[in-house]
């Protein structure tokens, strides 16, 4: 540990150096990865995104379109789940298709509105005129990706409840919804963008959004299927879930600017 803190004061991209040496080959390709973005973003679009951030969350939490719509899903699906199953003994698989269904289907409804505030309102060309595309693809995703955190706190031990899922690997299960999340995040918000200057958003959105994440939602379900109990190792299906979610934010990171372009 020793070793490591030198490390961090030195440099993060020597952090993700030593990860990998140390034998966490995936956390160290994380760490350079954060630390490749960072060292080449200036300060000040660091504090754009920041800005874009706290933008939407504020206006998100003045009306909580997004947030109620998503948290009434993802709490009433598992609710109404536990009805249709009652007395059975579900198996693991069945258990996680059901899990990244309902995560699924409850993103589905809310995110979609990431950039429709500003078409409707009419300020999408001074965000144009005030913001680099960048910091509008960060700043919008991580409030995604906060949106999703914040509702699964809840939905997920909901689900666990209603359903009687009892993980085995609770740490492995964390991490495969963290990972899920980022893919969710980052495509949808791209897609967002793509849907936001559209007259039918919520169809087109939906219709675009369920081919490009049916590759996490099969690679996370069957991740969570082994934290859930099934014979197995979950390490590949975290690596599959982990290599989409760099391939997609690349590609946001690559076609925001196209997208985003008015």
């Amino acid at each position: 540990f020793k070793s490591f803190f030198i490390c961090a004061l030195l440099n993060w991209g020597y952090v993700g150096i030593w990860l990998c040496y140390m034998g966490f080959p995936w956390w160290g390709f994380w760490v350079l990865l954060f630390w490749f973005f960072y060292s080449r973003t200036p300060h000040s679009a660091l504090r754009t995104c920041a800005a874009v951030f706290v933008k939407d969350w504020r206006g998100e939490w003045r009306i909580r379109a997004a947030l109620n719509a998503i948290a009434l899903f993802a709490v009433a699906a598992p609710i109404a789940l536990s009805f249709s199953v009652a007395r059975q003994k579900l198996e693991p698989e069945v258990q996680a298709g059901l899990l990244w269904a309902v995560l699924l289907f409850a993103a589905l409804v809310g995110l979609s509105r990431a950039f429709v505030k500003e078409e409707e309102s009419g300020t999408a060309h001074l965000l144009r005129l005030s913001c680099p595309g960048d910091a509008v693809l960060w700043g919008k995703a991580a409030f995604n990706l906060a949106l999703l955190l914040v509702t699964q706190l809840a939905a997920v031990p909901i689900f666990m409840v209603m359903i009687g899922v009892v993980p085995h690997n609770l740490w492995a299960l964390l991490l495969i919804l963290l990972l899920g999340d980022i893919g969710l995040a980052g495509v949808s918000t791209l897609l967002g963008a793509i849907a936001a200057q559209t007259r039918s958003r919520g169809a087109l959105f939906s219709a675009i959004a369920i081919p490009i994440l049916l590759p996490l939602l099969v690679a996370a379900s069957s991740a969570t299927a082994i934290a859930f109990g099934k014979p197995g190792d979950v390490m590949p299906g975290i690596v599959i879930v982990a290599a989409y979610d760099a391939a997609m934010i690349s590609a946001a990171w690559l076609l925001f600017d196209f997208v985003w372009a008015p």
